[in-house]
């Protein structure tokens, strides 16, 4: 009656986000985040379920030491280093049933569109609950694999990056670049499999929010996994390995793509894309699968987002893409910790079109001049451990 024990942590699990759900809505939200302003550390730890908050311009390397004490328990390692913009990080330690933690880390700055401090905890308050709600095991296959028991790791949410447009008659339109990771890991005969879904999210405002005489649209946006720990032959992607495949185009706003053979796999989410407005009639959308290394380095390009109009097309002009890909890295047993060292990144590109009247010898006329412009890339490296590994 192994579920007994399991049901008990769960339940444990939901009392506690409970509880601190109510302690987060509680903290005056009338701080904003400044990069200028001294660290605060607001910890909450009840029973094994340890969450905390750090805020301020040193948030990274403040969670960095903090983490020290359960690096070695930790099934989803990141260097923290590589997020020193963020001013605000989010931790929850989940514990799994042999003693390890599987962690949510949650970022966000000024980048991230919200500056007032009580928004971002409610956010975070939202990942957490969700987070500590995930079944500790669900059930999925890869291709013509066996369907197999997968457990989750970690998460990681939500990085992003912005860019500021000024336009001509001097208003502002920011753009974001934002990522997000789930992990999951499955026993196989010969080693492990870790399941990495991906979500990638360009936003741009909504065409009612824009400025007078101008919009904006993204027009691609790429990520990339790339397998670093060596050697090639232990650690590589395997099976039904990534998601999409090859190339194709999408006459519908939204496109899945399933790595299961028919079992359940309501817990292990379906690589997909799209607009996030499916409304919108004549949205549409191609891809490209780059496998510049098909054992060690992939990426994924989605592009020529339009909207199909009476006569031609244009640029999808104010609406958000997302995209899910999918990537599943292999290492084999007897590797040392069973670990995936893995690099993400990703990218978006946007277009924008302003109406500029112009005078001359010839009289006047309006044109319709477009630019691209790219937010700041978003990259980070991960460690992956199944759960097992400190156990004897």
């Amino acid at each position: 009656m192994r579920w007994k024990p399991l049901s008990a942590v769960l339940l444990g699990l939901l009392m506690v986000a409970s509880i601190v759900s109510a302690a987060l809505l509680q903290d005056n939200g009338k701080n904003s985040i400044s990069r200028g302003e001294k660290p605060k550390i607001s910890p909450i730890l009840k029973k094994e379920l340890i969450m905390r908050t750090f805020t301020g311009k040193s948030s990274a390397c403040m969670a960095e030491e903090f983490l020290q004490k359960y690096r070695d328990k930790l099934t989803l390692r990141i260097d923290l280093d590589e997020f020193r913009n963020c001013t605000f990080v989010g931790i929850v330690l989940r514990p799994l049933p042999n003693g390890m933690y599987a962690p949510l880390y949650y970022f966000a700055s000024g980048d991230s569109g919200h500056t007032n401090l009580q928004s971002i905890k409610e956010l975070f308050n939202s990942e957490a609950i969700r987070f500590v709600n995930l079944p500790l095991e669900v059930k999925g296959a890869l291709g013509d694999e066996p369907s197999r028991d997968w457990n989750p790791i970690g998460r990681i949410s939500t990085v992003t990056t912005s860019r500021d447009i000024t336009t001509r008659r001097g208003d502002k339109v920011t753009v974001y670049n934002k990522m997000g990771v789930d992990f999951w890991v499955a026993e196989a005969r010969m080693g492990y499999y870790y399941y990495v879904y991906i979500s990638h999210e360009a936003k741009v405002p909504n065409e009612r929010d824009f400025p007078t005489d101008f919009k904006v649209a993204v027009k691609e946006v790429r990520e990339r996994a790339t397998i670093l720990n060596p050697p090639r032959e232990r650690a590589y992607f395997g099976v039904g390995s990534f998601k999409p495949e090859g190339s194709g185009s999408s006459s519908e706003p939204t496109i899945t793509w399933g790595l299961n053979v028919g079992v359940d796999t309501t817990g292990l989410p379906n690589a997909g894309a799209g607009f996030s407005e499916t409304y919108t009639k004549g949205l549409r959308f191609k891809w490209y699968t780059d496998d510049i290394d098909a054992n060690r380095d992939i990426e994924f390009e989605f592009y020529d987002l339009e909207r199909k109009e009476q006569f031609g097309s244009s640029p999808a002009w104010g609406r958000v893409f997302i995209t899910h890909p999918v990537v599943v890295p292999f290492v084999k047993k007897g590797t040392p910790f069973h670990m995936v060292e893995m690099k993400l990144r990703a990218e978006a590109t946007f277009v924008y079109e302003e109406t500029v009247a112009t005078c001359g010898s010839f009289g006047c006329w309006v044109s319709h001049p477009r630019q691209a412009v790219n937010a700041p890339p978003i990259e980070f490296t991960v460690e992956m451990y199944p759960w097992f590994i400190n156990q004897k």
